[in-house]
């Protein structure tokens, strides 16, 4: 029998997030190509972003293809977060990153696994078109329950906040609740031993 899902958040009755949702008005338009296999994944952050920014668009899929939509994107003004090793780092100092952070007007992010991730990036050319961004220093990762193999992971979640508070310099908080509130829903049901290898 299918979960009875929450008709504003989605998520399940149970893990319903609603009372945890402030809406941040953010001007950066956020863009979130998320692989078809994190859709249906419960501990996914991409959707509490949908559900916690005012301007901010999921698209899913694998390739050029499915997100055809890039190529109308200005050039000049659209980053994606990617650490790549030419990519711009949001945290520098300076006035032509200051600059640079203050034309921005659309942020792609990339949600999968390191592995799908990559291959996104490799199977849709048009993302070589924007400039790469990433940081010199991470802040700590505060999603515990999603286990990732490298040490400088984030959730997606985590890494737009970020870029959020570095771009727009605007109080990102909202969201780090909401991911709280995701993290005690998804282990208020946990036994302990098991909740013990998270927190």
């Amino acid at each position: 029998m299918a979960r009875e899902l929450c008709p504003h958040c989605g998520f399940s009755i149970r893990t319903c997030l609603c009372d945890a949702i402030n809406i941040i008005n953010n001007k950066l338009k956020i863009i979130i190509l998320r692989h078809p296999s994190e859709e249906k994944v419960a501990k996914n952050t991409a959707r509490l972003l949908q559900l916690g920014l005012k301007n901010c668009e999921i698209i899913q899929g694998e390739s050029e293809n499915d997100f055809s939509v890039l190529a109308s994107h200005p050039k000049t003004t659209t980053a994606v977060l990617y650490p790549s090793d030419d990519s711009l780092k949001l945290d520098d100092s300076g006035q032509a990153m200051h600059d640079f952070k203050s034309s921005l007007t659309h942020l792609i992010v990339i949600d999968g696994t390191w592995k799908k991730a990559f291959k996104i990036l490799k199977l849709t050319p048009t993302l070589e078109s924007f400039k790469a961004v990433s940081f010199n220093h991470l802040p700590a990762n505060k999603y515990t329950i999603r286990k990732a193999p490298r040490a400088d992971s984030l959730s997606t979640l985590e890494a737009v906040a970020h870029s959020l508070a570095l771009i727009e310099n605007c109080d990102v908080s909202p969201l780090y609740q909401l991911l709280n509130a995701l993290i005690d829903k998804q282990t208020q049901h946990m036994p302990e031993h098991v909740k013990a290898r998270y927190l």
